[in-house]
């Protein structure tokens, strides 16, 4: 039997080597301080390294006609400047906690279909890789007050 990592090595083109992801060396998932599980560096990580790069599943948001009351939607990333579409991101994507002080930022990579996780500070071994939920356009918003908006 043919191991995944023996049957990904036989792909050749760079076209399919946009949709194939490494394992990662660089985060663990663990309990953390903030809620629940957390995603921590598993060594110290530069800022400006690109430390995760996760596959999405791709969804319109408009098919999530009952958001509020879907567990996934705590776990969903809006992928897109019209807000058309949602996405689940796979790996430890949709593990990384909030933090106003966040020391990483995500974008979608809309032609890799790619959800990329970058730090932009210094992230010490074992310390909690941390995100705005917000997006870096937030300043002044809560995610309280994103949370509790009618719409969702």
């Amino acid at each position: 039997m043919q191991s995944i990592f023996s049957y990904f090595k036989s792909f050749k083109s760079d076209k399919n080597n946009l949709f194939v992801t490494k394992p990662n060396n660089a985060i663990y998932v663990a309990i953390s301080p903030i809620h629940g599980r957390g995603v921590f560096a598993q060594k110290t990580i530069k800022s400006g390294t690109v430390f995760e790069e996760c596959p999405v599943i791709k969804m319109k948001l408009q098919e999530m006609t009952v958001r509020k009351h879907m567990l996934l939607n705590y776990y969903a990333f809006m992928i897109d400047e019209q807000q058309e579409y949602t996405g689940i991101a796979l790996g430890y994507g949709s593990l990384y906690n909030h933090a106003d002080d966040y020391n990483a930022i995500y974008y979608y990579d809309n032609e890799k279909e790619l959800m990329i996780f970058e730090a932009i500070q210094t992230i010490n071994k074992n310390q909690e890789i941390t995100i705005n939920y917000l997006g870096s356009n937030s300043s002044g918003q809560t995610i309280e007050n994103w949370i509790n908006k009618p719409e969702i």
